[in-house]
């Protein structure tokens, strides 16, 4: 089977329908947001479904609630309850909410600060209008706010936060690898065992648009323009099932 990384980002906030950025404040999801959730793990989460929990081998989310519950209601952890391995403390948690389904991924959900959102400092509850009035209040009124280049005064810049990003692609790869096959020629299979090789990240809007970038290779200040809706799912994975060649899945055949 090929091997696909699913991105999927949190359910609406009071702070993203607002339009204000949130990364560091533990805002919850509201109830739109976790209905959200639920329409997503209709739609994508199932036996036969682009999302099959049996071939899903690990699972990773951001430290915040937002995601975590997240991870909840979609139903991707294992059989009973949801563990959640703190890759920073080294501490397990556990939910205690009862699943329905047995999965096949590993024990605990992965936490790791490689998904954390971007650390937005001085922007931190802050719209776009707001942003640009205190840029003009400090003489930076001509040029408009971008992130993907500017950075976030007192918080972080693209630099940092493509590279925490890296290393998390780096640990993933090396999952899918672990059962993959080399063909002569060189080219790297993942799908020549029949494991599980699909990977899960819950996370944040433009954590995981800059992970797509990265995935790809591209820096982030080279301009594309990448969006994550609330509850919206993204896949990655290879071209030709190479492992050398990662890609952005655009469109995906029905299942027959």
């Amino acid at each position: 089977m090929p091997a696909r990384v699913f991105l999927i980002r949190h359910g609406e906030t009071d702070w993203s329908l607002g339009g204000k950025h949130n990364s560091t404040t533990d805002i919850p999801m509201s109830s739109t947001g976790e209905k959200q959730v639920e329409r997503t793990r209709e739609v994508f989460v199932g036996e036969g479904r682009a999302i099959d929990p049996k071939n899903v081998t690990r699972i990773y989310c951001s430290s915040r609630n937002r995601t975590r519950r997240t991870a909840e209601i979609l139903r991707l952890g294992v059989q009973h309850h949801q563990y959640f391995h703190d890759q920073s403390s080294g501490e397990t948690t556990s939910t205690s909410k009862l699943q329905a389904t047995g999965e096949m991924a590993e024990s605990a959900i992965q936490v790791t600060p490689s998904l954390e959102e971007w650390n937005y400092g001085e922007y931190e509850g802050m719209t776009l209008g707001d942003v640009a009035r205190v840029r003009g209040q400090a003489g930076q009124g001509g040029q408009k706010w971008n992130i993907w280049k500017d950075g976030c005064p007192g918080g972080e810049t693209p630099e940092q936060v493509s590279d925490r990003v890296d290393v998390l692609i780096k640990e993933i790869k090396g999952v899918m690898e672990g059962t993959a096959a080399t063909w002569p020629g060189g080219k790297t299979v993942p799908h020549v065992v029949q494991e599980p090789r699909d990977v899960v990240c819950i996370a944040h809007g433009h954590i995981l648009a800059t992970f797509a970038l990265r995935w790809l290779g591209r820096s982030l200040d080279q301009g594309t323009r990448v969006l994550f809706e609330p509850a919206g799912v993204a896949i990655l994975g290879f071209e030709h099932d190479d492992l050398e060649e990662p890609a952005l899945l655009l469109g995906r055949r029905s299942q027959v």
